[in-house]
C-alpha cells in the first residue's frame, strides 16, 4: 500500500533510478511509468507527498536522462512521468522547467503521432502546475508552431508512393515499432540510450508534424481548462475563436499526400475541443468554423479512407452534442446531407456489428489470462483492460499459456495491425 512504499521510499528510489539506466529498452520504460506512479501515488497524497519530496531531483534527473533514450516509447513515458511530477511537486522542478520545455516541444513535433500526443498531456500538466506565466508561454508557443504545415514542401501522391517504396531512402533507419524484449547490449555514446537498434540515423522531423503537435495541445489546453481543479478558467471566445479559425485555415493543406492525415488528427480531437466549450457556445460560434471543410472531407473522392473514417466519426459526435436535426440542418448543400447520411448509416452498420465485441470487451477485467495481478495498474485516471476474461478459458489452456503467448497466430496480433490504409 501508499504507506509502506512511503515508509521505504528511499530503496524503492534507488532502484527505480537504476532500472531507468537498465539495458534493456522495455525496463527503462516500464521504469519510467513506475516513477509517475510514485507522483501520483505518493506525491499528491497530502499524508505522504513530504516521503517523496527529498527524493524529486533524483528522479527528474533520471526522467531528463530517459528524454535522450533511442527507443521512442522510453521518451513517451519518460515525457508523460516529468509532467506528472510538475504537476505534484511544481517548485521542486521549478530549476529544470527551461530543460524540461526543450524536451517538451521536442516531442510535441516528433516523428511518432503518440509521442506528439503525449507531450501535449505533459504540457497541459505542466500548465497547470505553472499557471498563466507558463500558460501564456504556450501560447506563443502555439502561434508560432500551428502554421507550419503550410511550409510542408510540395509533394504528388507519385512522388510520394516512390519515396515510400525506395529501398535506398530506408536502409539503415531506425524502426520505431520493434516488440522485442531481448537487452540491447551497444551503447551509443554521449547522451543517447540504447534503443531498438544501435543506429543513429532518423527520418528527418516534417513542418506539418509540428502543427499535428499543436493539434493535441489546443485539445489538450481546452479541456483542462474547462475541468473543475482547474488553476486557469476556461479559455474565452476572444482567444478561441481566432485560433481555431486558424486551425481550420491550416487544416486546409492540400499540397502534400500527408495533409489528410492532419485532417484526421483534427477530426479526432474536435470531439474533445467541443466538449470542452460546451453545447451552447459549440452551436452558437464554433461550430459552422468547422463545418464546410469537414464536409468537403466527407464527400471528398481524393481522400484518404482513414481521414474520411475519422470526419464520419467526428460528425456522428458533434451531433451527439449540439442534437443530430441541428447539425444535419445546418449543411445547406443537399448532396453533402446524402453523403452525411450514407456515412452514418455505415457508422451504425459497423457500430452494430461491433457491439457484441465491445460488450464482451467492457466485461473483461484482465490485459491477458497470464498476467501477474495489478499488471495494468497505471497512474492515469482510466484502466485500460482488453482480453479474453478467465471463464473463457479451460485447464487446458491455463497449462499453455506460455507457449500461446509466444506463437505467432493471427490471434496474437494487435486488432489495430492491418488498420492503415497504405498509401
Amino acid at each position: 500500500g501508499v504507506q509502506v512504499v512511503a515508509q521505504t521510499i528511499a530503496p524503492i528510489v534507488r532502484y527505480y533510478v537504476q532500472m531507468c539506466d537498465a539495458d534493456n529498452h522495455v525496463v527503462r520504460e516500464a521504469a519510467c511509468q513506475a516513477v509517475a506512479e510514485l507522483a501520483v501515488k505518493i506525491g499528491m497524497d497530502e499524508q505522504h507527498a513530504a516521503a517523496l519530496q527529498p527524493h524529486v531531483t533524483v528522479l527528474l534527473q533520471a526522467l531528463l536522462m530517459c528524454f535522450h533514450d533511442e527507443s521512442w516509447p522510453v521518451r513517451d513515458e519518460a515525457c508523460l512521468a516529468c509532467g506528472t511530477f510538475c504537476r505534484a511537486y511544481p517548485e521542486e522542478c521549478r530549476s529544470e522547467l527551461d530543460t524540461l520545455w526543450t524536451r517538451w516541444t521536442e516531442q510535441l513535433t516528433d516523428q511518432i503521432w503518440s509521442v506528439r500526443a503525449d507531450a501535449a498531456v505533459a504540457l497541459g500538466q505542466a500548465c497547470q502546475a505553472y499557471g498563466p506565466e507558463f500558460f501564456d508561454k504556450l501560447m506563443k508557443f502555439i502561434k508560432e508552431t500551428l502554421p507550419s504545415a503550410k511550409n510542408q514542401p510540395k509533394m504528388s501522391m507519385e512522388e510520394y508512393k516512390a519515396l515510400q517504396n525506395n529501398m535506398e531512402a530506408h536502409t539503415d533507419s531506425q524502426l520505431y515499432s520493434c516488440g522485442s524484449l531481448a537487452p540491447k547490449l551497444k551503447k551509443k555514446a554521449g547522451a543517447g540510450r540504447i534503443g531498438c537498434s544501435n543506429c543513429g540515423i532518423t527520418r528527418p522531423k516534417q513542418p506539418w508534424e509540428a502543427t499535428d503537435g499543436c493539434l493535441y495541445l489546443i485539445r489538450e489546453l481546452m479541456e483542462t481548462c474547462s475541468q473543475s481543479d482547474s488553476v486557469l478558467p476556461p479559455l474565452s471566445d476572444e482567444l478561441l475563436l481566432p485560433l481555431l479559425q486558424e486551425v481550420a485555415d491550416v487544416c486546409r493543406v492540400s499540397h502534400f499526400p500527408q495533409g489528410d492525415e492532419l485532417r484526421a488528427t483534427l477530426w479526432r480531437q474536435l470531439p474533445g475541443m467541443m466538449t470542452a466549450v460546451g453545447k451552447v457556445r459549440c452551436k452558437k460560434l464554433y461550430l459552422e468554423v468547422f463545418l464546410d471543410l469537414l464536409m468537403r472531407n466527407l464527400e471528398s473522392s481524393s481522400a484518404s479512407a482513414i481521414s474520411k473514417h475519422a470526419a464520419a466519426s467526428c460528425c456522428y459526435e458533434l451531433g451527439v452534442l449540439v442534437g443530430p436535426n441541428i447539425f444535419r440542418g445546418r449543411i445547406y448543400d443537399d448532396y453533402q446531407k446524402e453523403v452525411l447520411d450514407r456515412a452514418l448509416r455505415e457508422r451504425e452498420i459497423e457500430e452494430r456489428h461491433m457491439a457484441p465485441m465491445m460488450q464482451q470487451q467492457q466485461q473483461q477485467t484482465q490485459f491477458s489470462p497470464f498476467e501477474p495481478p495489478g499488471l495494468l495498474d497505471t497512474p492515469y485516471s482510466q484502466k485500460m483492460q482488453p482480453g479474453l476474461p478467465p471463464e473463457l478459458l479451460n485447464q487446458q489452456q491455463l497449462q499453455q499459456g506460455s507457449r500461446i503467448g509466444m506463437g505467432n497466430s493471427d490471434s496474437n496480433r494487435h486488432p489495430g495491425i492491418g488498420d492503415t490504409m497504405s498509401m
